[in-house]
């Protein structure tokens, strides 16, 4: 298919004036709209046109509905105007025998075709002669597209798959073909210089609600990667280059993802290397030098470790979802300033999240790529837990560590419960450091037993109370708005923990206590 498909697919008024049922015919106005599409014929002898029309038909009509109001007429070619009809046909004599200037004038100035039988014709002919070439046009369509991706799949196996797809498409619709990838690349079929593709470029902005600008997502695991735009100046886009443009982005998705799959599956071979990075056996000289090597760009800004574990009970990951999963990862994370380098356990995976942009913002940026890989519905049902953020690289083995116990806490409270970063778990980092959880369990009745026998002999929920007043720093206002009771309420709680754990309760030393008492009660509840 070297020298591309050629798709002639489409019937316009200069193409209906060349049938036979159209020998006698003439245009009366409108003769710089004859190259509109025409998708369908219909018969109306209506005035009101209402919902019946779609767009792109052609009207054949009698003038009955409205021969003897000019007004009516001329309405009724506005509406088909605005309807973007292809064309009216009249046949004179029977019903209208003339058409009125103001009819004329305002179809000439809006491009719709008026064509004129000036004797008697059959408009079943008509309809039926066009039909049957639509029909078989439809029919050439679905057989050109049936061939245009056959040679698709067989340019995805090819050397250099792009760019001879691209090229396929452009010698298959006779339109500029731009390519945009992701990181703003644009690669133009054919190629051009660099004002005519600032032009080209311009023109699509200028144009993407007009039909002279398809623009086509690539798409593939729910993440747009490029985009595929057919644009020309001189001839409308039908549905057809729709539909090519369709089949092609599919074929490029195709093709991107098996270049990421296959970068991926070369990235795995560094695990090596990783394993000894993960235990602090490089120095910093070592590992830049590697980062280098390995294509990174840009001064980092310190790192941490990201680790993944299946939330639904498995033993590990299957061969297939390695990679399947590092390019979801890589492609939430990448944009958002990180450079990821993936490594593979038997139970977990591990991303090394290098940090490319200002460190201020690296915990925003963290807990939105999480939030993003918790949202996507094509990978499985994930814990995932970063580690403390270090910023030489040497000390990675620290944030490994801090890591997998911000995972150990994640699976054991439950994702969601606490934060998936270990800089921010805080008081939990103490808890899960206490190995006697008798003693842990002590100390949680030493604190709070009164408030739990009242909830369990009341069936009330004063122990939820205690943590969210603690949580709002005391904030009788605040904490009435997060339980959503009124302060009166909230008093006469305030009043029952006083009675219970002494009025002392919110006192600084007694306090602190019963928030780790608190946080130590949920630990050992979940």
């Amino acid at each position: 298919m070297g020298a591309g498909i050629v798709l002639h697919l489409k019937l316009t008024i200069n193409d209906v004036l060349k049938r036979s049922t159209f020998s006698k015919a003439k245009v009366a106005a409108g003769s710089k709209g004859l190259n509109r599409l025409v998708k369908w014929v219909h018969v109306m002898e209506v005035a009101q046109i209402g919902n019946l029309l779609n767009g792109n038909e052609l009207i054949l009509s009698t003038g009955m509905a409205w021969k003897d109001n000019e007004q009516a007429f001329l309405s009724f070619v506005l509406e088909l105007i605005e309807l973007n009809v292809s064309g009216l046909c009249i046949e004179l004599g029977t019903q209208l025998s003339a058409v009125p200037a103001s009819v004329l004038e305002a179809a000439e100035n809006h491009g719709l075709p008026i064509i004129l039988f000036e004797e008697e014709v059959r408009f079943i002919d008509i309809t039926q002669d066009l039909h049957t070439y639509l029909i078989q046009q439809h029919f050439k369509m679905i057989t050109e597209l049936e061939s245009f991706s056959q040679a698709l799949n067989q340019l995805l196996l090819s050397s250099n798959p792009q760019e001879n797809i691209l090229k396929l498409l452009h010698q298959s619709v006779k339109m500029q073909v731009v390519f945009i990838h992701s990181q703003k690349n644009v690669t133009l079929f054919p190629a051009v210089d660099s004002p005519e593709q600032e032009e080209w470029l311009d023109f699509i902005e200028k144009n993407q609600e007009s039909s002279s600008v398809v623009r086509q997502p690539i798409q593939a695991l729910d993440h747009l990667f490029a985009e595929l735009i057919l644009c020309s100046k001189d001839q409308p886009i039908t549905d057809l280059h729709i539909l090519l443009a369709d089949r092609t982005a599919t074929a490029l998705a195709n093709q991107l993802l098996r270049e990421m799959y296959t970068a991926e599956k070369k990235r795995a071979e560094e695990n090596s290397w990783m394993q000894e990075w993960l235990e602090g056996r490089h120095r910093d000289e070592e590992i830049e030098k590697h980062l280098v090597y390995l294509g990174m760009k840009g001064r980092h800004q310190g790192a941490s470790v990201f680790c993944v574990e299946l939330e639904n009970g498995e033993a590990g990951f299957t061969e297939t979802q390695y990679p399947y999963i590092q390019i979801v990862i890589r492609s939430i994370f990448e944009p958002l300033g990180f450079y990821i380098l993936p490594y593979v356990k038997s139970d977990h995976l591990i991303f090394i999240l290098i940090n490319l942009r200002d460190a201020s913002s690296y915990k925003e940026r963290v807990r939105k790529g999480i939030h993003l890989a918790r949202e996507n519905q094509n990978i499985p049902l994930l814990f995932m837990a970063v580690g403390k953020w270090i910023s030489r690289l040497s000390a990675l083995d620290k944030s490994y560590d801090t890591a997998q116990k911000a995972l150990m806490l994640q699976t054991k409270l439950a994702k969601g419960k606490i934060s998936p970063l270990y800089d921010d778990l805080h008081m939990y980092r103490l808890i899960s450091m206490i190995q006697d959880k008798q003693e842990l369990d002590d100390f949680i009745q030493d604190y709070l037993k009164p408030v739990i026998e009242y909830d369990t002999k009341n069936n009330t929920r004063l122990l939820n109370t205690l943590k969210v007043f603690l949580m709002c720093n005391g904030s009788k206002q605040e904490t009435a708005g997060h339980l959503f009771i009124v302060r009166q309420t909230l008093y006469h709680r305030i009043k029952q923990l006083e009675e219970l754990l002494g009025k002392d309760f919110m006192e600084p030393g007694k306090r602190q206590a019963l928030e780790f008492a608190a946080m130590a009660h949920e630990y050992m509840e979940l």
